[in-house]
């Protein structure tokens, strides 16, 4: 199995995980949902648990369980939440996730039916327990870092495994006051429009829908705000626009990574908030044919995030959180404050787009305009491998 962080590196994650990101205590019940590859950062994050004093559960998953249950199982079946999962949520203070596959490539062999099926099942289990209980809910994107999805998806996995450990150790206090200072100048914006290469001209509405800020930490003020979800690395700003707003066109450049897939070059068009038109080369074929197959509200658009993490490198499994992108999504978004029914859901990005908030630049080009920039330091150095 690989092993992208060393060990005195993975002793840091771990420490940032649970003392920063989660702020773990001895009154926190936590459970890690995690594959094989990752148990020696599993095994750091929960001893720095133990020494707060809290309870840790670690919840096992294996490239052929997945499979199994993927394939084995009908598609009803699927869309049902899963008691052991609500139940674990029901139970839990905090939840990490570092759920990725060994091999994404064995993805390509599940049905577009039940990977749709298996998401709706997924939402209703875990998202609104998570609500209900104020659950803590932490992604940890190292835990993608493998040679295999990395051959999978055409990634260079030194330059990959470098940009992932750089971007999760930006300094998280500077992380924050920039997402502070978007929200600040997005939250009372009505319009978001996106201009930028092959056609893009879109409009999105979003008055009176909460802008989430994902800097890598969940304190008191994102639990009253009902964020309970970040990840690391993080570095994002993001909303469910109103669900009938989205007019016009977007094109993405940005490669993604998706289902054992790299996705490029898929262009959607909106009309009263729905797509109307999806493009793409004969690549995107397979996704076009999960789209039509789901279910829940597939066409409608569900998300609007740019992206503040100066380490972040586009083309990889981070597109959303680099620094001056935006990234645009459809299908279910009832965990970040929207309205549309769980089934299909992606994200695609685009870089060197211009952004305006009612008429007000927010990004040009690609980069961030001069009111949002701000000097950036190192948390801790990581040595290269």
């Amino acid at each position: 199995m690989d092993n992208p962080l060393r060990s005195e590196d993975r002793m840091l994650l771990a420490r940032r995980i649970v003392d920063e990101c989660l702020r773990i205590s001895e009154n926190d019940n936590v459970t890690i949902f995690f594959y094989p590859h990752n148990l020696p950062l599993v095994e750091g994050i929960a001893d720095a648990c133990f020494k707060k004093g809290a309870d840790v559960l670690l919840n096992l998953y294996t490239d052929r369980f997945l499979l199994s249950y993927m394939t084995q199982l009908s598609v009803e079946s699927l869309r049902q939440p899963s008691v052991f999962c609500r139940t674990l949520s029901e139970n839990s203070t905090a939840e990490i996730w570092m759920d990725g596959t060994y091999d994404p490539s064995i993805l390509r062999k599940i049905s577009a039916e039940k990977s749709s099926a298996a998401g709706e099942g997924e939402a209703k289990a875990h998202w609104p327990v998570s609500k209900e209980k104020k659950v803590k809910n932490l992604s940890v994107g190292s835990a993608l870092v493998t040679k295999p999805r990395a051959k999978t998806y055409g990634f260079n996995y030194v330059t990959w495994n470098r940009m992932m450990k750089e971007a999760s150790n930006v300094n998280y206090h500077d992380l924050a006051q920039r997402g502070r200072k978007l929200k600040e100048a997005l939250s009372g914006a009505s319009t978001i429009r996106i201009t930028g290469p092959v056609g893009t001209d879109l409009k999105v509405g979003v008055s009176g829908r909460k802008w989430m800020v994902s800097d890598g930490i969940i304190d008191e003020t994102d639990i009253q705000e009902e964020n309970f979800m970040d990840e690391i690395p993080a570095g994002s700003i993001y909303t469910a626009p109103l669900e009938d707003s989205a007019e016009g066109r977007i094109t993405f450049n940005t490669a993604v990574p998706y289902s054992g897939r790299r996705y490029e070059k898929i262009g959607w068009t909106f009309t009263h908030g729905k797509v109307t038109s999806f493009t793409g080369d004969e690549r995107v074929a397979p996704l076009k044919r999960e789209w039509a197959k789901s279910s829940g509200d597939k066409d409608r658009i569900a998300y609007l995030g740019l992206g503040f993490n100066p380490k972040a490198k586009p083309g990889f499994t981070v597109n959303n959180i680099v620094s001056g992108t935006v990234s645009v999504g459809i299908g279910g978004n009832q965990d970040i404050g929207g309205k549309n029914e769980p089934g299909f859901s992606f994200v695609s990005t685009i870089r060197r787009a211009t952004v305006e908030a009612d008429g007000i630049p927010i990004i040009k080009k690609g980069e961030f305009v001069r009111s949002f920039k701000i000097p950036w330091r190192v948390s801790f150095q990581v040595e290269p491998q």
